[in-house]
């Protein structure tokens, strides 16, 4: 805004109609070449190369200035908007400015203004201003001449052309200072070469422009002219590798055309500026920078990255903008434009930095957002986890709780039976026909009490193994035959002594999970029945379910059992429908249980079958 306020206010306050003594502005006057005799009339602006004058020698310039209407006492002056660095003026023969001895400046056009003090002037008459420039450079000429007094000339077109100026040179600044955030930032990314590469052209090109505006250079001429060549060619072939970074092509002809051609344009410019042939230089070299600005364009046109195409037109527009202020600014070194116009690289590289630094923001927020949205799906996938952590902790504790209650019932039998025999036997032997059997039946009970313990123990361990397996499940192709007949074989023994009939339906049934885990479920199931059921049986079975699923089914004739004992969150259950539950959901293998009070329960597993087979039921 303060930038745009400069750029109206400025040439609002250079009108001379709202100021109080008019202005005066020369375009009349007459030229010759040093030694020649005849003066020739020119319109200035002037500049030689346009009106087919040779570049080379002294100009000189007449011009017949008319008595300027000016206040009692004020001052009258002089400014000229474009004159060569290298210049001297005189009015009616007195020496006003020379610089015609001083250094080339690298740009070779700067502006003057010079006070016209009174005793330089004629009485009642006309004033003759002579002006000899230097011309050894491609834009010889002069520019617009004002006069008039000095305070209306400051404040009105000397102001605004310092304020137009001034403008321009905060925008390349703050361009800089983008520039400059692009680089902090690739240094953090160094992996984002494109930001690398387009952070340090826009710094040296900005900085650059705000060269074109500097009326003093802090290095001789020679030197600074191949200062500010070699940047020119540094930003061109920067913006060739930005733009195979940014399109993601590697283009190896353009590539060779960057490195080869930068490298030979670098060490022919710095022999022949330093050799004094600096113009021929630039007259050489800049087509050469051209077409790789081209290149580069088309690159960016065939490749530019984005969602949509107002966003893939954008860099291109930018570089078309460089691309047309860099053929203007060509136009104007070589002395094919008028003297008073000016660089226009100013003017599109901050536009284009602009574009950059935009798309740059727009990538910045979608990573912001998107931080934004991982992080809150982070707080729920943790708040999730937590939730199931305690859900898997208050588990644990009503399984140690029932598991305690399982083991406290035979440990308190065991403690009993033991002292029972120990009183048996301090009794007195009165009977021996009735203490001998006994202890025999005392030592049954206690061998039986210890195996329940023994088996509640395996369950304690089976379940740790379980739970500190660190893997995942390994399903496999499991014939159910072999394994029933494993586990039934086991149990039967336990089953005759309570006087129960275990059945087992042979299948031929293969199904796909993991066996061990299997194995656990079907030992537990059986086993758990035998020791629950008084009277009756278990059956063990194999039922289709769907078409490429079957039911793996465990009736016992036992009291029943709730439901609800499947659940881990529900209490009870002992150590083996812990065991089971935790297997079958490893093996992600649904589980029910179907039960009526005083008749029976019936567990059932589903598993997936590893190929079609029949099972024989009766």
């Amino acid at each position: 805004m303060l930038v745009l306020l400069m750029l109206l206010v400025g040439p609002a306050r250079s009108n001379p109609s709202l100021e109080p003594f008019p202005l005066q502005q020369q375009i009349q006057a007459e030229f010759r070449k040093e030694g020649e005799v005849r003066w020739r009339p020119v319109t200035l602006p002037d500049s030689w190369k346009r009106r087919q004058e040779p570049t080379r020698g002294t100009g000189l310039y007449r011009i017949t200035l008319p008595q300027p209407t000016a206040p009692a006492g004020a001052d009258v002056a002089l400014w000229i908007e474009h004159i060569p660095s290298r210049h001297r003026i005189r009015l009616n023969g007195h020496l006003l400015s020379d610089r015609a001895g001083q250094e080339r400046h690298l740009l070779s056009i700067g502006t003057t203004l010079v006070r016209l003090p009174p005793p330089a002037r004629l009485q009642g008459g006309v004033d003759l201003l002579e002006i000899e420039v230097q011309g050894d450079f491609p834009r010889a000429g002069l520019g617009l001449l004002h006069i008039g007094p000095e305070d209306l000339l400051l404040r009105g077109p000397v102001w605004a052309w310092q304020q137009q100026r001034l403008a321009v040179q905060l925008v390349n600044a703050a361009a800089s200072g983008i520039a400059l955030f692009m680089l902090l930032l690739w240094a953090v990314r160094r992996h984002e070469r494109a930001l690398g590469c387009f952070g340090l052209l826009a710094l040296l090109a900005t900085l650059r422009n705000q060269a074109y505006f500097s009326t003093a250079s802090p290095v001789p001429g020679a030197l600074s002219s191949l200062i500010f060549y070699l940047l020119q060619l540094l930003t061109v072939v920067l913006l060739g590798h930005f733009v195979r970074a940014h399109v993601q092509q590697e283009a190896p002809r353009f590539r060779w055309l960057l490195h080869v051609g930068g490298s030979a344009l670098a060490l022919v410019g710095t022999i022949g500026i330093l050799g004094g042939q600096s113009d021929a230089v630039r007259l050489l070299a800049y087509p050469v920078l051209i077409v790789m600005v081209l290149w580069s364009l088309a690159l960016m046109v065939r490749h530019a990255p984005g969602d949509h195409p107002a966003q893939r037109a954008l860099m291109p527009a930018g570089m078309l903008a460089v691309l047309v202020a860099g053929v203007h600014d060509y136009l104007y070194q070589t002395g094919r434009t008028t003297v008073s116009d000016d660089y226009w690289a100013p003017f599109a590289v901050p536009l284009i930095v602009a574009v950059f630094a935009a798309q740059l923001l727009s990538r910045l927020a979608a990573g912001l957002m998107r931080g934004d949205r991982d992080r809150l799906e982070l707080e729920r996938q943790v708040a999730l986890r937590t939730a199931e952590l305690n859900e898997a902790v208050q588990a644990r504790s009503r399984f140690i709780a029932s598991a305690s209650h399982d083991l406290r019932q035979p440990m308190s039998a065991l403690r009993m039976l033991a002292e029972l025999l120990h009183q048996t036997l301090q009794e007195p032997p009165v009977a021996p026909a009735r203490t001998g059997p006994r202890i025999t039946e005392l030592a049954s009970q206690i061998d039986r009490t210890s195996q329940t313990m023994a088996s509640l123990l395996d369950g304690l361990l089976d379940l740790s193994r379980l739970e500190g397996r660190g893997q995942a499940p390994r399903p496999a192709a499991v014939p159910l035959q072999p394994l029933l007949r494993t586990v039934a074989a086991d149990c039967d023994a336990l089953a005759m002594a309570r006087g129960l009939r275990l059945i087992v339906r042979p299948t031929a049934t293969v199904v796909i999970a993991d066996a061990l885990l299997l194995e656990q479920i079907l030992r537990n199931l059986v086993g758990n029945a035998v020791q629950n059921t008084l009277q009756g049986g278990v059956l063990v079975g194999v039922r289709p379910h769907g078409r490429t699923q079957v039911r793996l089914v465990v009736i016992d004739t036992g009291p029943g059992l709730d439901p609800a004992r499947l659940d881990d969150d529900a209490p009870g259950g002992g150590l083996g429908l812990g065991i089971v539950r935790r297997c079958a959901r490893l093996m992600q293998a649904p589980l029910s249980l179907r039960s009526t009070p005083g008749r029976g329960s019936s567990f059932s597993l589903v598993l997936p079958t590893a190929a079609l087979s029949r099972t024989s039921s009766s």
